[in-house]
């Protein structure tokens, strides 16, 4: 990396996979203290770094050929000496160039090589570990053991947003998934594992969502009243930050939302369908991943796999319902 000037680091698109290469980005970070680090992202980004305090400034991608320029030129005039690329398409790997950054690092997948002034081959660790090794290895961490768990600067949970516990343990519920029915589990299924809950524990179910997502987050809270508030739609990406931190654990799919909730520092209970939890699991440590068996994991699917859909279904609500309360019954143990 030269010295002198700032870092830009072009991030993903995906809130899931922002959440995944904060741990690298600590790690840059903690090795240079003084930098100026700044993250370009699509817009729909930009709250999730507002919450990471790795960064110093963000900067959003504006759309369209124009705007490719126009995000060069703001680039251009932050005086950046490196560029790390995250995103193995060729336009991520483009503006940093166009932007004149003198050093530029990233993969060179998509014939990209050309565009990069250092290409970097990813290590067996990252090839066959957890997709956080990849953003370790674009940002030559390459002597790093051990990742941290991502960190978020939560605001307070908003009152007018967060479900009234009652002093009850409460439990979080993410039935959306942005990637489609490959990634939903049942709704039915999330409705029996929180009346099984409820059952043994006397708790309360906060359902979070996005807009999109709240007719079948309000079926799940109108079955399980009196016990359940629909906030689907109506949080921002802080507000639902920190209400997933306010939850004592969290049923969800393998989705941005289940990253969310980790990096918040609660315990989620992931399900998961063909996607493999070795290469794309929730980070830091008290999370559990249930899947079907048996099982040919895969990094990618399509949005409506049938195959994924019915992996999904063969989860029965009780084996959730189970590691949810072996959850809570840790959490409530004396130390």
């Amino acid at each position: 990396m030269s010295g002198g000037g700032g870092i830009l680091i072009v991030g993903v698109n995906w809130l899931g996979d922002g959440c995944m290469t904060m741990p690298a980005l600590q790690v840059l970070r903690a090795r240079h203290p003084h930098a100026r680090i700044t993250i370009l992202v699509k817009p729909p980004l930009a709250a999730l770094w507002h919450l990471h305090p790795a960064v110093d400034a963000i900067l959003t991608l504006k759309p369209g050929n124009i705007g490719l320029w126009q995000t060069a030129a703001a680039i251009r005039a932050g005086k950046f000496d490196t560029a790390y690329t995250f995103p193995n398409s060729w336009r991520s790997a483009l503006v940093p160039l166009l932007a004149g950054i003198p050093e530029r690092i990233g993969t060179g997948g998509h014939s990209r090589g050309i565009l990069l002034t250092h290409r970097v081959r990813l290590s067996p660790r990252a090839r066959a570990g957890h997709q956080q090794w990849e953003y370790a290895d674009i940002l030559q961490l390459g002597d790093v053991a051990s990742l941290p768990a991502p960190v978020l600067r939560l605001p307070p949970a908003d009152p007018v947003w967060a479900p009234v516990s009652g002093g009850l343990p409460m439990v979080g519920l993410i039935p959306g998934a942005a990637r489609g029915s490959s990634k939903q589990w049942p709704e039915a299924h999330f409705i029996a594992a929180a009346q099984r809950i409820r059952e043994s524990h006397a708790c309360r179910f906060a359902i979070f969502g996005t807009a999109a997502e709240a007719p079948v987050c309000n079926r799940i809270a109108a079955a399980l009243q009196p016990d359940a508030e629909a906030l689907a739609g109506r949080t921002t990406l802080a507000q639902l930050a920190a209400g997933l931190a306010a939850c004592d654990s969290v049923i969800c799919n393998d989705s941005g939302g289940m990253h969310l909730a980790a990096a918040a520092g609660t315990p989620v209970v992931a399900i998961y369908g063909l996607t493999d939890p070795a290469k794309t699991g929730p980070l830091g440590s008290g999370h559990q991943c249930i899947q079907a068996e048996p099982q040919n994991a895969s990094r990618d699917i399509a949005r409506h796999d049938p195959l994924a859909t019915e992996a999904l279904r063969r989860i029965s609500p009780g084996q959730v319902a189970e590691a949810v309360l072996q959850s809570l019954t840790r959490l409530q143990s004396p130390a």
